[in-house]
């Protein structure tokens, strides 16, 4: 079996590429998510100013029999790197899926990662001894960090949201709350960098450590028009306290296919401005953007936080979010070099 880079460019290849990763993600997932071949496409072939994706290809007998990836942020956080082996399940136990991960963690030993994190899901029932945790524990990862799925199914009933609109409005008086499904103002974006870099360091990640990202308002014009090119729309509902100081966001994304699903991306509230429901207020609001976008072929939103931040939790029970699966999150540490 020989394993080597993918071929991004080639067609054909990254069409196979993608058709293992999407049989992988959804085995046993009937409500899984995935990228569409054409967002994919996009996300492997153009270049993201702050993050490098090392993707390979496991091939036997001139056949594509795997797919991998380590994604690696590289203007920060420059310690670690979250890794995908993919094999469809028709050709699992034959050693694939581990030889592409002693690839990907050969590769970020070589630029020096050491913390290596693989992100998983699978039923809470299995959560003690499903395949996916077997196979993490057998190279050597720990389980760091659990992540719990929730959906939310759409739509939201518009009383409830223009109540909790209105409940969090008695508390943020001095803030305003906007909504965008396009580029950010420039006036925002400086202090919308700034509000987005914190989301590491201050959502729970058990024994995984981060420090602030480096985002920095060129490479959101870049990612902005990545989505554009993914066919992707984003709302980003943002608190803002003055002419131009934004303080807290909100972020879903509609694909470009992959109906019926919506994805509810970052939310953080900066620290210093806590306790006034800007969390409440930017997601509810953001709901209601939301739906005055979508169609009825829209039946959910994904989302995902760590089982310990009550806060964000109990927003979510509040807007009607109801668990699916656990998605844990899994860890080995390297020595420096």
């Amino acid at each position: 079996m020989e394993i080597r880079p993918l071929d991004a460019h080639h067609r054909a290849e990254f069409d196979r590429f993608h058709a293992i990763m999407d049989a992988a993600e959804r085995f046993e997932r009937p409500l899984a998510g995935m990228w569409s071949l054409e967002e994919a496409r996009v996300m492997f072939t153009e270049l993201d100013p702050g993050e490098r994706i090392d993707a390979v290809v496991a091939v036997d007998g001139g056949e594509l029999v795997g797919a991998g990836a380590a994604f690696s942020n590289t203007e920060d956080n420059l310690h670690a790197s979250f890794l995908i082996p993919w094999v469809e399940p028709q050709l699992r136990r034959r050693g694939i899926g581990s030889v592409l991960l002693a690839e990907l963690i050969a590769l970020c030993r070589n630029d020096n990662r050491t913390d290596l994190i693989l992100e998983t899901a699978y039923p809470f029932e299995r959560q003690d001894d499903h395949p996916y945790r077997r196979f993490a524990e057998k190279h050597g990862f720990v389980l760091a960090n659990r992540e719990i799925r929730r959906i939310l199914d759409l739509p939201v009933d518009e009383g409830l949201l223009d109540a909790l609109v209105a409940e969090a409005a008695e508390r943020h008086d001095g803030y305003r709350i906007e909504s965008f499904d396009g580029p950010i103002p420039d006036s925002l974006l400086a202090s919308l960098c700034h509000a987005r870099n914190q989301l590491g360091v201050d959502a729970p990640t058990g024994l995984m450590e981060f420090e602030p990202e480096r985002i920095t308002p060129e490479m959101m014009r870049q990612r902005e028009e990545t989505l554009r090119k993914q066919g992707r729309t984003m709302i980003s509902t943002l608190a803002v306290r003055g002419a131009d100081e934004v303080v807290g966001y909100s972020d879903l994304v509609i694909p470009s296919g992959d109906v019926p699903n919506v994805y509810q991306w970052g939310t953080l509230v900066v620290r210093e401005h806590r306790g006034h429901r800007l969390g409440l207020a930017v997601k509810a609001r953001g709901l209601q953007e939301l739906q005055a976008h979508i169609g009825p072929e829209r039946t959910r939103v994904q989302t995902c936080n760590a089982e310990q931040n009550s806060y964000m939790v109990g927003i979510n029970e509040r807007l009607g979010y109801r668990i699916v699966e656990i998605s844990p999150s899994f860890l080995l540490r390297l020595p420096a070099a």
